[in-house]
């Protein structure tokens, strides 16, 4: 997949303020095909919203990009680091011309901060959880390609180990 790892979205992106209530900015970012927003292990930062278009998140597990989801309209994605404080654990990428909205961290701990501490720790709990299930989606995935890769590799093996293919036998007629 081209772009995987490629310069994160700040230098290509064109910003666009919406309001989401009175006082509260939101940036509007069109992002290029192919374009990564964020890499895994990046500082966590903002959360978005996709407006448009697709993303791709992706685990990099033994050197190679693993698909964990791709993100339509509506959904949202980055709110783990930036909730948490963590580090990125994944990497997203626009899979098509996409628009997201930010946002901005301390909107998020300030929407956080004024939940029910029951609330807050719920949201801790969820994401304790879906970082452990997408560990283990992505270790799987790997485990499932390997397989794959291997049973591939031994039909090949198969097939030109047994003579399907049989040369026609010689005759021993001279033509007239």
């Amino acid at each position: 997949m081209s772009g995987f790892g490629d310069a994160p979205l700040q230098a290509e992106e064109e910003n666009v303020e919406l309001r989401a209530k009175r006082g509260e900015i939101l940036a509007r970012i069109l992002i290029e095909k192919d374009k990564t927003i964020f890499r895994e292990g990046q500082d966590g930062t903002d959360t978005f919203v996709v407006e448009s278009g697709r993303i791709g998140v992706f685990k990099n597990v033994e050197g190679k990009p693993v698909r964990l989801a791709v993100l339509e309209k509506g959904s949202m994605f980055g709110e783990m680091a930036a909730i948490t404080g963590e580090r990125r654990t994944a990497t997203t990428i626009a899979l098509e011309p996409s628009v997201v909205c930010r946002i901005s961290r301390s909107t998020m701990q300030q929407k956080i901060g004024a939940c029910d501490p029951f609330i807050r720790a719920l949201l801790a709990i969820l994401i304790n959880n879906l970082s452990r299930v997408n560990e283990r989606y992505a270790t799987t995935a790997k485990v499932a390609e390997k397989m794959l890769a291997d049973l591939k590799a031994s039909t090949r093996a198969d097939k030109e180990a047994s003579p399907h293919a049989t040369t026609p036998a010689k005759s021993d007629a001279q033509p007239t």
